[in-house]
């Protein structure tokens, strides 16, 4: 079906000071069995959620006899016993309650300067990720706030999706698609969807978000107007989504030869390619 041509019209979580690689753990692991995943926000509790067996999660680093994880779009913490982390967390404290041995007497040596600290490795940035630069936003409480493109580096899969509240077949895909990101972005981390607003007003955009859950990040309202790098991946209508790769290379349509195939054909796209690409590329806990 098309609908009216489009006219000119993502909050990251809190950082935590242990990583999983200086304390030599994995980068994720998963629930043996049911526990209760306790929420951080600003590294205070904010609540809990039940997680079920088998749950996947980003290991961020060790609280004791809790280790600290990301789930979905969540900071938190769960017991270590209750990861697959039980027995390596379990070593690492006999280690460390081991009495030392008592050092032999050193000869005195010249000081010598410090060594420089190795430079920090990050991603590079992608191609989608600089066209995004200082363009995005996601909902965190009642409010817009902005989110660094940087946090795409490393997300191998967009689906920008072109979407608006005042628009009926909009109101009935977007549910489908809240639904299938919470799975994907569980199980594909290098996935990512970015929501390109058709609505009259950065209020009703912001609403249209709150009120269908949007988790994913989107473009600033004042910004689309002058994106035409992005804008340019929108069909004659909507809903349009639209996979690209982290080069900007069209993966789905909506659009196919001058068909509107709809965007529930791009999200089924988005499942085999992802599967695909996990069997290529399996992910280590």
């Amino acid at each position: 079906m098309k609908i009216l041509r489009l006219l000119g019209v993502l909050s990251a979580a809190v950082g935590l000071a242990a990583s999983a690689p200086a304390q030599g753990l994995p980068l994720e692991t998963t629930t043996t069995q049911a526990t209760k995943f306790e929420i951080l926000r600003n590294g205070q509790p904010g609540g809990s959620v039940s997680l079920p067996k088998g749950a996947h999660l980003e290991v961020i680093g060790l609280d004791g006899a809790m280790v600290q994880v990301r789930y979905r779009t969540l900071t938190g913490r769960v017991p270590a016993a209750h990861t697959g982390l039980a027995a390596l967390v379990a070593s690492q404290t006999q280690e460390a309650a081991a009495p030392a041995a008592a050092p032999a007497p050193a000869a005195k040596a010249a000081p010598t300067p410090p060594a420089a600290p190795p430079p920090a490795v990050t991603a590079a940035p992608t191609v989608m990720s600089r066209r995004l630069a200082g363009k995005l936003v996601r909902l965190q409480g009642n409010a817009l706030q902005p989110l660094e493109a940087s946090r795409l580096n490393g997300v191998k899969f967009i689906a920008l999706y072109f979407s608006a509240s005042w628009c009926g077949p909009c109101r009935q895909f977007t549910p489908r698609l809240v639904e299938a990101y919470r799975d994907l972005k569980a199980e594909y981390p290098e996935f990512e969807v970015v929501f390109v607003s058709a609505d009259n007003s950065v209020g009703d955009m912001r609403d249209y978000m709150k009120g269908d859950r949007m988790a994913w990040p989107a473009l600033k309202f004042d910004a689309i107007a002058t994106s035409g790098e992005i804008m340019q991946y929108c069909g004659d209508g909507i809903p349009c989504l639209v996979l690209v790769d982290e080069k900007g290379k069209v993966l789905s349509d909506t659009n196919r030869n001058g068909d509107y195939v709809g965007p529930q054909a791009v999200l089924q796209d988005t499942r085999t390619l992802l599967q695909r690409y996990r069997l290529k590329h399996p992910r280590s806990l």
